[in-house]
């Protein structure tokens, strides 16, 4: 257990005063990125196969459930929940840790494969029935294929959680790549084809299921994967001994945890289930039933789930690279802060806010403001290929402005809510999170309206915003200070150049409009774009001293 001693100690911060767990960060951030890249590679690939039309749409239906677990439980409750217990168990009895991860996983494995099959058996269920529009039957059948995917990815990211505890980040990071490059071997599998017209719709459709059964593939490599990473540093036990207490106090804190930390997946399904819902669909009626009345869809067509899904990989990329990187490795921190009783630790832990508040705002406010700026080259670069035309990126790239306008307070929520879990304190961000659920569904349902699909976007960028603002006043009562002058000093300073840099990149958006250009010329502009917004960003820093980015260039000698 020396690694694990090594790793995890609560000195936190390396002796020039730079956060510790910056330097985890940056190894989840380095693998997080190849990952989001590759998902990005994904994503177009399917979306050029398959174009924006019933199946594609389809697809991105069937796939939302077990994914939505996939975001929960690999950025979230389990493993925040998992984490503190399995790291206090390692440093006073590392036998009864040992056992009380092998419960854990024995007791996911059962409950996650039994609510696997409830589910089978309810679409099934549902699929027997008549009525259903082509559109809709697709989506269910394909979502039964892809629903055993669900317990597979639960026990990676339990597994994962383990290995951080233990030091180990690099793995638990590195396992979606291969759900990616799994996805993408299949997609080029299924879609290949001498003829010269390409597949057919039955074609299609044929080939969307291979994809479907690669995706459960891909669950067992990541198991495999990271069971390999576990062995070598944690044995597996059937001597479950003095583990319930354990247990039990985890359970009670992971439970409202689900929610706490489930509100962005639960607010993006909700954004994708109305987007579905509120489109007509291939052999489904011409007009949306309401309460008794006839009316026009708000939603053009079913097409718009997939411009969805392109707007949401596009804006969880700095998302999942920066923020719930940091996130992740911040919370292991604030965990051993948080259990030391010193004045020492309680300073340590607020500072250790401080960073990470800091470092969110840091990073996601130029990188929202960025998206915002490059979203039509940059949708037009990463999908305008194959059957995904010009109006098809332009649609993702309007629904891209909405979710990016609030990258920053995704990120500083991850945070945030890993604060109040670090102290023991789940109920709150629970009931929060619950608020602003609730408060999402309105926003959808009034603003879809006028808006159409990129009404959803703005619905969970204003609900972001919000909870942060909520979020922020309640973790007062955990830390004395958690926004002071270093702090709002910080947020101005990055603010102030991030208007810089908009102010830089909008006299070659306005010289050389995305829409307009053909593909080269378009991808020359956003990688121009994008070197001149970051170089702004970075010279700008590194000119007013910014605290963050010699954090980050510490971290990677001391990391």
């Amino acid at each position: 257990m020396s690694g694990h001693n090594h790793d995890t100690s609560a000195d936190q911060t390396n002796p020039v005063g730079a956060p510790r767990f910056v330097g985890h960060a940056l190894l989840v951030a380095a693998l997080t990125l190849v990952s989001r890249v590759t998902g990005l590679l994904r994503d177009a690939m399917l979306f050029a196969s398959f174009g924006r039309g019933p199946i594609a749409s389809a697809f991105v239906i069937g796939f939302m459930v077990p994914n939505l677990f996939r975001r929960l439980f690999g950025e979230g409750a389990l493993s925040s929940a998992f984490i503190p217990a399995y790291a206090e168990l390692s440093r006073n009895d590392p036998a009864i840790a040992r056992r009380f991860a092998s419960l854990c996983i024995s007791v996911l494995l059962i409950v996650t494969a039994g609510l696997t099959l409830l589910g089978e058996l309810g679409l099934w269920y549902m699929g027997s029935r008549a009525g259903w529009a082509d559109d809709t039957l697709l989506a269910i059948r394909l979502t039964m294929l892809m629903l055993p995917y669900m317990p597979l990815i639960c026990l990676v990211a339990l597994i994962g959680g383990a290995l951080q505890v233990r030091g180990k980040f690099g793995p638990p990071a590195a396992a979606p790549i291969l759900l990616n490059l799994t996805m993408i071997a299949a997609i080029i599998f299924a879609t290949h084809t001498p003829a010269p017209g390409g597949l057919n719709d039955q074609g299609l459709r044929s080939a969307i299921h291979i994809v479907s059964i690669s995706v459960l593939v891909a669950g067992v490599l990541q198991l495999l994967w990271q069971m390999v990473a576990l062995l070598r540093v944690e044995r597996i036990t059937a001597d479950f001994s003095r583990t319930a207490e354990p247990f039990k106090k985890m359970l009670w804190v992971m439970l409202p945890m689900v929610l706490g930390l489930a509100v962005f997946q639960i607010n993006a399904a909700f954004d994708t289930l109305i987007a579905w819902g509120f489109a007509p669909k291939e052999g489904g009626p011409a007009m949306l039933s309401l309460f008794g009345r006839e009316m026009a869809y708000p939603i053009a067509d079913a097409g718009q789930v997939v411009s969805l899904a392109g707007a949401q990989r596009l804006y969880q990329f700095p998302l999942g690279v920066f923020g719930i990187a940091i996130a992740t490795a911040i919370f292991p921190a604030l965990a051993h802060a948080a259990a030391d009783r010193s004045e020492q630790g309680k300073t340590h832990f607020q500072t250790t806010l401080h960073h990470g508040l800091r470092l969110s705002f840091f990073i996601g406010l130029p990188a929202g403001v960025g998206l915002i700026l490059v979203r039509v080259p940059l949708t037009r670069v990463v999908f305008e290929h194959g059957r995904f035309d010009l109006q098809d990126s332009l649609r993702v790239a309007a629904i891209l402005a909405g979710y990016a306008s609030a990258v920053w307070a995704y990120s500083m929520t991850h945070i945030l809510t890993r604060t109040f879990y670090a102290v023991g304190d789940a109920k709150t961000p629970l009931r929060v999170s619950m608020t602003m659920v609730l408060f999402n569904v309105a926003l959808n349902l009034t603003l879809v309206w006028p808006l159409g699909a990129a009404g959803l976007a703005w619905s969970s960028a204003i609900s972001a915003a919000c909870q942060v603002l909520i979020l922020l006043l309640l973790v007062r009562r955990h830390v004395g200070a958690p926004v002071d002058a270093s702090v709002i000093k910080g947020w101005a300073r990055t603010s102030i150049l991030t208007a810089v840099m908009a102010g830089a990149l909008w006299p070659m958006l306005l010289s050389y409009p995305a829409q307009d250009l053909a593909w080269p010329a378009c991808a020359l502009l956003l990688c121009a774009l994008v070197i001149v917004g970051a170089a702004v960003v970075l010279i700008g820093a590194w000119l007013t001293g910014a605290e963050e980015l010699r954090w980050l260039r510490r971290s990677r000698s001391s990391g």
